[in-house]
């Protein structure tokens, strides 16, 4: 009983042709992501080239001193603003406002006032907007009541990202 004589022949044939067939189709998957990723990466270079419209806002009461209404001390890389709006539907003809722009030029350095608007009485258009600039090291809108009576004002800047 030591099995002399005893055969049993295995035949591979098939076996291979369904290993042939699974690798076949595991290198149609491969390619198939691969043409996947190239139109992902396509999608992404589209979003990424879009800039992002972002939003804030709040409020702010005037105390007579200048205040800061919105202020990006130091951003993350080049900030780019758009605009600031700022509703003066409160504002009455007794009052004045002193609307200024300032900007940081250097790393920490100090703020270099760029623009300077009064509002005296009531503006023709309520929503008074100021075109912001591109800035790297920081960029502060204040507000200071000169004449009046406190009041509250909305405010609003929009920004890409």
């Amino acid at each position: 009983m030591s099995g002399e004589g005893v055969c049993n022949p295995l035949d591979e044939t098939q076996l291979l042709a369904n290993i042939a067939t699974l690798q076949a189709a595991v290198d149609d998957l491969d390619a198939d992501v691969v043409l996947l990723q190239a139109d992902v990466d396509a999608i992404e270079a589209l979003v990424a080239a879009e800039g992002i419209l972002e939003e804030t806002g709040g409020e702010l009461t005037t105390d007579g001193n200048e205040q800061n209404v919105y202020i990006n001390n130091a951003p993350a890389g080049v900030y780019v603003p758009t605009w600031f709006n700022l509703n003066f539907t409160n504002h009455t003809a007794t009052e004045t406002v002193v609307i200024r722009t300032y900007y940081r030029t250097a790393p920490g350095g100090a703020w270099v006032r760029d623009d300077n608007e009064p509002v005296v009485g009531i503006p023709v258009n309520l929503l008074v907007w100021v075109k912001l600039k591109e800035a790297r090291y920081g960029i502060r809108v204040t507000i200071e009541k000169t004449v009046g009576t406190n009041r509250a004002y909305v405010w609003q800047v929009f920004y890409e990202v």
